[in-house]
């Protein structure tokens, strides 16, 4: 992991931790209260890669009635070089991570799926029309992904391994 300082100045902007910490408690928070059960931490880890990338982003908001899943079946293009992005993204979300749990916001059960510590996380609105359309996809993500509710499924349909 390279030191934080060292990074350039737009990398350490857009993948702030507590900005991903945020985008990333807004899906797990949806798939919470749809699925009544914490979220796999392999879904997790598709999150940011599919909410701070602005093409995908914007389709899932562009298509709320349709699943996530259907959008990208309708837009394959969308998948060119995901399963790398979402490689690179790994990074990010266990930084994401280690925030959330140095501040008692999350648990992690036996299983590896992780949970939401209630009212640790506010859901107060962002600073900027795009970081709030991220949460806004991150939330449209969570829930799809507890309505699918398979994991194989999910990657599969994304075109990764899981």
């Amino acid at each position: 992991m390279r030191d934080w300082s060292s990074r350039p100045f737009e990398e350490r902007n857009l993948f702030n931790p507590a900005f991903c910490a945020v985008v990333l408690a807004a899906a797990i928070r949806e798939y919470e209260r749809v699925l009544q059960k914490p979220m796999p931490y392999s879904l997790t880890l598709l999150v940011l890669p599919i909410c701070l990338h602005l093409a995908s982003r914007e389709q899932i908001l562009e298509n709320k009635r349709l699943s996530v899943l259907r959008v990208f079946a309708l837009r394959p293009d969308l998948l060119v070089d995901f399963a790398e992005r979402a490689r690179a993204m790994v990074q990010y979300a266990t930084e994401a991570f280690a925030l959330l749990a140095s501040k008692d916001c999350i648990k992690v059960d036996d299983d590896g799926c992780i949970s939401l510590i209630p009212r640790r996380v506010s859901p107060q609105p962002l600073n900027t029309e795009d970081a709030e359309r991220c949460r806004a996809a991150a939330v449209a993500l969570g829930r799809d992904f507890a309505q699918i509710n398979d994991r194989v499924t999910v990657y599969t349909s994304l075109s990764i391994r899981p």
